[in-house]
């Protein structure tokens, strides 16, 4: 009985190491590579800044909000999964005033500290254009643009951090 109780806390505890997030990051502090192991030990964070196919941006709109685009060189069919020069998952946190409008393509997360805020995917299709949606807080309480922290999927072992705008 003890072997058998054994085998299944490993199981258990396997399955905790190899969980991917197909719908989103659970929490505003997690990266792709937490708890996630490749072919090849733990993951790690692609070297170079941003993929190379990937456009990512952010403007200020007429009426003040904040337009975040992640956006490929191409595009996807909605029910498209796994496709060439695209990305399958985002996530994008901010520690300046305001909040994330939630939109259908996305979802909004509650993050711990009253600070920060961000969004996540939904799902784990192929994505080429994700338009996200920032309201700052008004009345002047900042002075500067808001500053945005992402991270991009391209897929399970292939992932980008840190990516500043």
């Amino acid at each position: 009985m003890n072997l058998l109780l054994a085998a299944l806390l490993f199981m258990v505890m396997m399955f905790e190491t190899i969980t991917s997030f197909p719908t989103g990051a659970p929490r505003c502090d997690v990266i792709p590579s937490d708890g996630h192991e490749g072919r090849e030990g733990l993951l790690a964070p692609q070297g170079s800044y941003v993929p190379h196919n990937v456009i990512i941006s952010k403007t200020e709109l007429e009426d003040g909000r904040w337009w975040i685009l992640l956006q490929s060189d191409i595009n996807c069919p909605l029910e498209t999964t796994y496709i060439e020069n695209h990305f399958v998952g985002f996530l994008v946190k901010t520690e300046s005033l305001g909040h994330f409008q939630p939109l259908p393509e996305y979802k909004v997360l509650e993050c711990d500290d009253w600070r920060t805020k961000a969004v996540t995917h939904k799902n784990r299709r192929a994505k080429a254009n994700m338009g996200i949606i920032f309201v700052p807080i008004g009345g002047g309480y900042e002075t500067t643009d808001p500053e945005f922290t992402i991270i991009l999927v391209k897929e399970f072992e292939r992932f980008w951090v840190d990516i500043k705008i």
